[in-house]
Formats: C-alpha cells, structure tokens, sequence
C-alpha cells in the first residue's frame, strides 16, 4: 500500500534567510525610482505576493520589465552571503532519507531558486524546483500547486512555510497539512487562514515528521 507523503517547501526564509537581502533591493529599487523607503513590516506585508506581481503593482505594468530587472541586480549585490537557516540541511536529509518527496515551491524567479539551490548544495534534496514564472500563475494558486505536484504518486501532502500563501497552498488540497515555522500564527495575517501546525524551529518541525508521520 502506497504511504508517500509530498512536502512542499517555501525557500526564502523558510530555509534560507533573505530577507535582508529582499529588504535592502526592495529599498535600493525604490529609492531608485523617486518613492520613500519601507519599513520592514511594510516590506514582510507586501511579500505575499510573487516579486514579479510586486514590482508591477509597485512600479506599474509600463515600467514593471524594467524596475524588475534592477531589482534583481540589487538583489544579486545583497544576496551574496545568503546562507541555510539553522536546521535546514539536517531536515532536508532526514525527509529525502526517509522517502519523502519534496518539493521546492517559491514565488522567487524559477531561474534565481534553482541556482540559490545549487549554490548552497541542496538541489538534489528535492525532486522538483519550482518558482515563479516557471507557470503562469503563481502560489498560492491551484493552477501552481498542480504543476509543482504533478506526476508525483502520494498520500498526504504538507506545505512548509512562513506565510500565509503557504498554508494557502496546503488549503488547495482536501487533506493538506499546513505548517507554519517562525511566524506567529496570533498576527493579523493569520487571522483567517490558520496553520494546522506552528513551531520555532526546523528542528521542532524534523520531531513532527518523524513522531506523526
């Protein structure tokens, strides 16, 4: 009898942290095109959102080509030091150890996950790396999580992540498990759409699989 489980994973700041990086090329972008600087909270609010509907709706559909590729030159500059978070490395080996198939789906250019992912060794962690602009919608669409999953055979599938797009993504699913690392789940982002699971750490996260599952 088949008993798979699919995990989804988010990238930035699930398992890697960026946002600094995002923060500080979100800033230069701006500051470029003549608009005051965001606060970080401004900035963690408008991150639930693919970057490339971000820039058009900040920027406008005639300047969106445009303002994106100058924020991705900022964002190279800054991203230089990016590293795993703690745990990461270790979760990532024990889910793939065990059979897991997992997923890497971000709305981070499909292009910049993939060599962020094999810039810090985990690519062959993952069956299948999926970001925006690899579909054409982005998470936490159906139409995305659909291609991020398909032809994959499974039981359960989970989605791992710190916003609300990501228990978004777990929600297209009858069954899906939706699981909340770092963020507390009281904000008013939450408010509506609730984790089915929130911990601190990944390695809470490791204790979960390996005792539920």
């Amino acid at each position: 009898m088949l008993n798979k489980t699919l995990i989804l994973w988010d990238w930035d700041n699930t398992l890697i942290d960026t946002f600094e990086a995002i923060y500080a090329a979100q800033n230069d972008t701006r500051v470029h095109y003549g608009m005051p600087k965001w606060t970080r909270e401004e900035s963690k609010n408008a991150m639930n959102t693919s970057g490339r509907n971000l820039i058009r709706d900040v920027f406008g559909a005639d300047k969106a080509v445009e303002a994106r590729a100058y924020f991705l030159a900022c964002y190279e500059r800054h991203a230089a030091e990016i590293q795993l978070k703690e745990g990461a490395l270790d979760i990532l080996a024990f889910t793939k150890a065990k059979g897991f198939i997992n997923v890497l789906a971000s709305n981070k250019a499909g292009s910049i996950l993939r060599n962020e992912a094999q810039t810090l060794g985990v690519f062959t962690y993952f069956a299948r790396v999926i970001g925006a602009e690899d579909t054409h919608s982005d998470k936490p669409s159906k139409d995305f999580t659909d291609a991020a999953i398909d032809g994959f055979m499974f039981d359960n599938i989970i989605s791992i992540g710190d916003g609300k797009a990501d228990i978004q993504m777990a929600h297209n699913y009858e069954d899906g498990v939706g699981i909340l690392v770092w963020t507390n789940p009281k904000t008013a982002e939450f408010e509506h759409i609730k984790p089915d699971y929130a911990f601190d750490t990944l390695d809470e996260v490791m204790d979960f699989l390996a005792t539920t599952l």
